[in-house]
């Protein structure tokens, strides 16, 4: 008996149909990511400069094609962010996948999300973007940008100061700050030590001229 790296649901073969419903619907099978945790790596590392997302981890920009029951790599109009195991930490995808689960037990919103085998059995993180629809990108603004911090300057504000950006910006602020005190609390249970400010309110941002 094996358990589903999506639904950690005890399975007979590689996921369970739980699992693959999450993906799609009509889903019944899921191959493996053609590429090996070395091969992910590299090809991250080839495709870097046409990703728009930054931080130091590999990863990979995907569409899932549910005629071929399989994630796809695409440079552009990616829905998945792909993010397998990494030689310098050791079963980082689980981390972060547990992580995420945690935070959902907890009450915070999360993406779709879970694990994949690759083609030399190790297991690929995946989550979905929040900021497409379709191919449809939308458009979003973190706490950096909305305190003015830059890439190199994301590290230096405060709870408190962010707690007043909600207060300006959020249409429900009281329901903003209970969902930024339950954020931090999970972070700080989890050992998240890379809280930075490029995380984005929850609810609908008030423009300058309401």
């Amino acid at each position: 008996m094996k358990v589903c790296p999506i639904t950690y649901e005890p399975c007979e073969g590689k996921y369970s149909l739980r699992g693959l419903k999450k993906l799609s619907r009509s889903l019944t099978g899921l191959e493996d990511i053609p590429y090996s945790a070395s091969d992910q790596i590299f090809e991250a590392a080839a495709r870097a400069p046409k990703m728009s997302l930054q931080g130091v981890q590999p990863k990979l920009s995907a569409v899932f094609s549910t005629l071929d029951r399989q994630f796809q790599l695409v440079d552009t109009d990616g829905r998945f962010i792909l993010k397998p195991q990494n030689p310098q930490y050791s079963h980082l995808p689980e981390n972060e996948d547990l992580s995420m689960r945690m935070a959902a037990v907890a009450g915070i919103e999360v993406p779709l999300h879970g694990m994949i085998y690759s083609k030399d059995g190790s297991l690929t993180y995946f989550i979905q973007r929040f900021d497409r629809v379709g191919k449809k990108k939308i458009a979003v603004e973190d706490f950096s940008q909305l305190l003015g911090l830059s890439r190199e300057t994301k590290y230096d504000s405060s709870m408190e100061k962010v707690a007043r950006v909600i207060e300006q910006y959020c249409t429900f602020p009281v329901v903003e700050k209970i969902k930024l005190f339950r954020l931090t609390l999970v972070n700080f249970l989890i050992g998240n030590e890379d809280m930075h400010y490029g995380i984005r309110p929850m609810t609908r941002i008030r423009r300058h001229d309401e």
